[in-house]
């Protein structure tokens, strides 16, 4: 079962026009493709849902009208796709890379979950189907309602966590989170490689090799660039080489190298605590040249510094992330960090567009394969 739709997911879409970034919902838009393609060619049912409501909001319940302030039809918002979530406008309709197949089933849901006033429950009785994969946005509302009514009427369910996704990775992790809860008493988790295989990231077409104390001077230059976004440190200036350096642990450092040279983004670890019975927990630190983003630098990067630092006895790499940084959480989730909580307020920012400003930061961790704690 998937569930995405325009106004959630394009960048004009209803999410957007109200001020939030869809742009970890638009992440998982390949990897839904690649699960979709796995389950067509298995022959399994696809279903595709959709949240949206008559012109008049006839078929919305008259409490929901109320908690969205919605009393009267004109009471919708216009957005450059039409008005929100309106069935037949441009925004209620599902994304160009994930239109169902002629053949398969759509349903339109006037809520949250998939079974409350449609006929999905008939519709999976009348195939002879018990056992459910859900996917889509958000996890934390949409998925979760259709799930917990399914569990409910009695269906085997499988959550994929990556090629699910809420509007903050937090309100994501902590929805998985209450899905395995209590047992799985919601049923399983996943990932799409456990189905259909890891999605390739696009290739880097240079090399990853061990950072160099004659890279210095580019690593700070890629650092500052960094900091200049206003949305990666509290750290205002980088600093010099020497003191760079002295905190952070001598391997693995990494650096990304074009072909002809260029050093394009590094990654290196801070020990988290001088303590002995905390040396497998290190904080990763990772940035990347403004010209070369979005060309698989990062992703490369972090691939080779995850697998060294396993080889390395590491168990546990953390991040602390501004919730505005959403490209760096893109690509931590995609090699596998939770987010573990935000801390709010967790300093004020000094320069920048928010400069003055207490800034939240999401804590997120990856466990290696070998730790027993999950």
């Amino acid at each position: 079962m998937i569930d995405m739709q325009r106004d959630f997911i394009d960048p004009d879409g209803m999410c957007a026009a109200l001020g939030d970034d869809p742009a970890l919902l638009r992440a998982i838009v390949p990897r839904i493709r690649r699960l979709s393609d796995w389950a067509r060619a298995q022959g399994l049912c696809l279903i595709h849902t959709r949240e949206g409501y008559a012109p008049d909001l006839s078929d919305m319940h008259p409490a929901k009208r109320v908690r969205y302030g919605m009393k009267s039809p004109g009471a919708i918002s216009d957005g450059p796709l039409g008005r929100f979530l309106i069935r037949g406008q441009p925004g209620h309709d599902f994304i160009a890379d994930l239109q169902p197949e002629p053949t398969e089933t759509v349903i339109d849901k006037p809520g949250f979950s998939a079974f409350y006033s449609t006929d999905l429950h008939a519709y999976l009785n009348s195939q002879g189907i018990t056992h459910l994969i859900l996917c889509g946005v958000t996890t934390s509302c949409c998925v979760q309602s259709t799930l917990r009514a399914a569990v409910d009427l009695g269906y085997e369910c499988l959550t994929v966590a990556d090629c699910c996704a809420a509007l903050e990775m937090d309100d994501h992790d902590r929805a998985l989170d209450l899905i395995a809860s209590e047992g799985d008493l919601f049923g399983n988790v996943c990932d799409l490689k456990d189905l259909a295989g890891p999605l390739p990231h696009r290739p880097f077409a240079g090399k990853i090799r061990p950072m160099e104390d004659a890279d210095g001077a580019k690593v700070l230059d890629l650092y500052a660039q960094g900091i200049a976004t206003g949305h990666a440190t509290f750290q205002d200036h980088p600093g010099d080489w020497a003191g760079f350096s002295a905190g952070k642990l001598p391997h693995p450092r990494l650096v990304a190298q074009s072909g002809d040279g260029d050093i394009q983004g590094f990654a290196v670890l801070s020990p988290t605590s001088v303590r002995p019975i905390y040396r497998g927990i290190c904080e990763v630190s990772i940035y990347i040249a403004e010209k070369a983003r979005g060309q698989g630098v990062g992703h490369a990067l972090m691939a080779a510094l995850v697998s060294a630092s396993d080889a390395a006895g590491l168990w546990s790499l953390t991040a602390g992330i501004f919730p505005e940084n959403k490209a760096s959480l893109i690509l931590h989730a995609a090699h596998g960090f939770r987010c573990m909580g935000r801390q709010r307020g967790a300093g004020i920012m000094p320069y920048g567009p928010m400069a003055g400003q207490w800034r939240d930061v999401l804590k997120l961790e990856r466990r290696t394969r070998q730790s027993t704690c999950r």
